[in-house]
């Protein structure tokens, strides 16, 4: 797993309180730009948009592609699909969905700009499916 800089699957407020939640550490992918956002603590109420709304737009992003508004996020499935995740759909109701798995206890959030979403989904596809077949 990349370098977490301390940030780890916790139950917060307090590991010994029921009425905790947990807090995961998440990985924003930018798979069109190569670049990634740590975010340490996506508690499992909290939604994509709370977070993308500090985010974005990245430094990197001089053309302004990449704003809350603008972009598509998706998360890998367990068949190696994608699936949509909605910006105000909390963490829960997509992990809670069992198409996802949490790798390395980390959440993986690939982020795009809607307008290149479909040819970006297409080619994932195409990618997972030629390694499926190379594993053959």
């Amino acid at each position: 797993p990349p370098d977490l800089e301390g940030a780890r699957l916790a139950l917060v407020p307090d590991a010994d309180d029921a009425r905790s939640t947990l807090a995961f550490p998440a990985l924003l992918l930018y798979p069109l730009r190569l670049e990634s956002d740590l975010i340490r603590a996506f508690n499992e109420t909290q939604t994509l948009g709370d977070h993308l709304a500090y985010v974005l737009p990245p430094p990197w992003d001089r053309e302004r592609a990449y704003t809350a508004a603008g972009v598509s996020c998706y998360v890998e499935t367990r068949g190696g699909g994608v699936l949509r995740m909605g910006k105000r759909v909390p963490l829960l109701k997509v992990l809670g969905s069992g198409r996802v798995d949490v790798v390395d206890d980390m959440v993986r959030i690939f982020v795009v700009p809607t307008a290149r979403a479909d040819e970006w989904v297409a080619e994932f596809k195409a990618q997972k499916a030629a390694e499926r077949g190379a594993a053959r």
